[in-house]
């Protein structure tokens, strides 16, 4: 008698491929079924059923195995981008055809012109490094001054200076709300500057979190959970969502709004009570 074939949910299939995606995302590195196992916390069995759904529908590539060894996954658009950017020997530069270095010149231009506006996305959806550039890329289009973005790993994400005060900037991306330990972090950050001497008066700390980043702005919940509220109340902390930031950039981009008003409102940030 044949064994019954075990069915795979769905809705726990898609949420398998989103960890692979952000696991990359956010550590730089590609996933092995022990990173899935130990953060999903699910049986390698039904893991292991999950990824062979997941490569039977075309989703995932398998770019690593071997005896003994971890088999590692990637989002199968990301391998296919891969193999796209085969490297051109040095010489062909001598057979380009005239029409296409013009062309090539064109779309240089074009190409300089919306990487400013998919930078600027990157705040409805980004997280990590990404995620953090935008934010500064953003801050930098306003024109506040000195926006810098420490280089160390062990910083804050971004600073910049308004009215003479220095506010430091912790980015959190989440596919969930906002977290109690970003704000502590934060705190952190700004008790290591009271510690060089800084003035308190001139120091404001403030959190920006692109909550439920992988859902459509329009359908995301309450971006701090009430934790992160009261320690953001108890800290005086400045918050926002990228959201906010994003629709203030929009404005201003569009006319509507000027850099200055955008900047006044940047600083106040948006209410969490």
């Amino acid at each position: 008698m044949a064994g019954k074939t075990q069915t795979v949910d769905q809705d726990t299939v898609k949420d398998i491929y989103r960890f692979i995606e952000e696991y990359i995302f956010e550590n730089h590195k590609l996933c092995s079924v022990s990173e899935i196992v130990n953060s999903k916390k699910i049986a390698r069995k039904k893991c292991l059923r999950i990824l062979k759904e997941l490569i039977s529908q075309g989703k995932i590539t398998v770019v690593y195995e071997g005896r003994g060894k971890p088999t590692i996954y990637i989002p199968t658009y990301m391998f296919e981008e891969i193999l796209r950017s085969q490297r051109k020997p040095s010489w062909i530069e001598k057979y380009t055809f005239k029409r296409k270095a013009e062309m090539i010149k064109k779309i240089d231009e074009l190409r300089k012109k919306i990487s400013h506006y998919e930078i600027l996305e990157r705040l409805l959806y980004g997280t990590g490094d990404p995620l953090e550039e935008a934010v500064k890329y953003a801050l930098e289009y306003l024109e506040f001054e000195n926006v810098e973005r420490p280089r160390k790993k062990d910083s804050y994400d971004v600073s910049f200076v308004y009215n003479g005060k220095k506010y430091i900037v912790e980015v959190e991306g989440t596919t969930k709300q906002g977290s109690k330990e970003k704000v502590n972090q934060l705190n952190g950050w700004v008790e290591e500057e009271l510690n060089k001497g800084a003035d308190p008066s001139k120091i404001v700390g403030v959190l920006v979190v692109n909550h439920f980043r992988d859902r459509d702005p329009e359908e995301r919940k309450e971006p701090l959970t009430e934790h992160a509220k009261r320690f953001l109340k108890y800290y005086r902390f400045v918050f926002f969502t990228t959201c906010f930031l994003f629709n203030l950039v929009k404005k201003v981009d569009e006319g509507s709004l000027s850099k200055e008003e955008a900047r006044k409102m940047v600083v106040e940030g948006e209410k969490y009570a």
